[in-house]
C-alpha cells in the first residue's frame, strides 16, 4: 500500500496500530555515502526516529520513494524527453538549440517515484495524519543542508550557484541571458519538498520572492514559442524536477 492512499482520513490510520505491518527500506544516507536497509518499521514515526540514521538529516530535502509510483515517474520522465526531442525535430536554428539544451540538462538527472509527505520527525510525531502506515518496499533519501540553488531552464549559465540570504530569483537570474523561445516573465521555483511556486521576474511584474537553498530555478519556455501540440510541455518538466532524487 503506497503512502499516499493512507492519507485520506483518519479512519486508516487509527488502526494502523493493530496492524503488523511489514516494510523494508533502503536508505541512502547521502552525507556519508552509505545504504542502510531498515525493516519492519510499521509507520512513518518509527523510520524517521531510527537510531541507525545519521546525524544532521536535512529532512526539508529528504526524499521517500515507493516502486510502484517510481515506474510511473520514470516513464513520464522518458515521455517527456521524446516530447521535447520530436518538438526539437520539428524547429531549427536557435529554436532547437534551445530546446536540445534541456533536452541536456534533463537527462542529467535521476527520478523516483517520490510521495509527498512530511518527514521531519517533529511533524510526524505531532500529528497522526502526518504518519501513515508503511507496507512494502521503499527508498529513502537523505540529503546534508544545501547551500547552493540550481539554475536550469532555457538560460545560459545553468548549474549550482551559491546561496545568498535576500536574494530573489530575479538577482539570481540576472546575468544569464534567455535562450530563445524562453519565459522572460515567470520562473518557477521548485523547492526542496517537492512543492512549486511561480516567481515573476519580468520589469513590468516582478515580485521579490527569494528560493530557499537547496531549490531548482526552472525557467521554461514562453507559452508562444510551443506548439499546440505540446502546450504542456513545461508543465510536464516541472513534474519532472519535483520527482528529482536530490544529490
Amino acid at each position: 500500500m503506497k503512502i499516499k492512499t493512507l492519507l485520506t482520513g483518519a479512519g486508516l490510520l487509527a488502526v494502523s496500530g493493530f496492524v503488523q505491518a511489514e516494510s523494508q527500506v533502503t536508505v541512502h544516507a547521502l552525507t556519508t555515502g552509505k545504504t542502510l536497509t531498515i525493516e519492519h518499521a510499521q509507520n512513518l514515526a518509527q523510520l524517521v526516529t531510527v537510531a541507525d540514521l545519521p546525524k544532521h538529516v536535512w529532512w526539508p530535502g529528504a526524499v521517500i520513494a515507493e516502486p510502484q509510483a517510481t515506474a510511473v515517474a520514470q516513464q513520464q520522465y522518458q515521455q517527456t524527453l521524446r516530447d521535447l526531442n520530436r518538438w526539437a525535430a520539428t524547429e531549427d536554428g536557435d529554436q532547437a538549440a534551445s530546446i536540445r539544451t534541456v533536452i541536456q540538462q534533463l537527462q542529467a538527472i535521476k527520478v523516483t517515484g517520490r510521495q509527498f509527505v512530511a518527514l521531519d520527525p517533529d511533524q510526524v510525531r505531532t500529528r497522526d495524519d502526518n504518519n501513515p502506515r508503511l507496507e512494502g518496499r521503499y527508498s529513502l533519501w537523505l540529503p546534508a543542508y544545501p547551500t547552493t540553488v540550481t539554475l536550469l531552464g532555457a538560460i545560459e549559465g545553468t548549474g549550482k550557484t551559491s546561496w545568498q540570504a535576500g536574494r530573489s530569483v530575479r538577482d539570481y537570474l540576472a546575468s544569464h541571458e534567455r535562450l530563445t523561445g524562453a519565459d522572460r516573465n515567470i520562473a518557477v521555483i521548485i523547492h526542496p519538498d517537492g512543492s512549486t511556486q511561480q516567481a515573476p521576474v519580468a520589469y513590468w511584474n516582478h515580485r521579490h520572492v527569494e528560493p530557499e537553498p537547496g531549490s531548482i530555478i526552472w525557467v521554461g519556455f514562453s507559452s508562444w514559442a510551443v506548439p499546440g501540440e505540446f502546450e504542456k510541455i513545461n508543465q510536464q518538466i516541472v513534474s519532472v524536477l519535483t520527482h528529482r532524487i536530490p544529490d
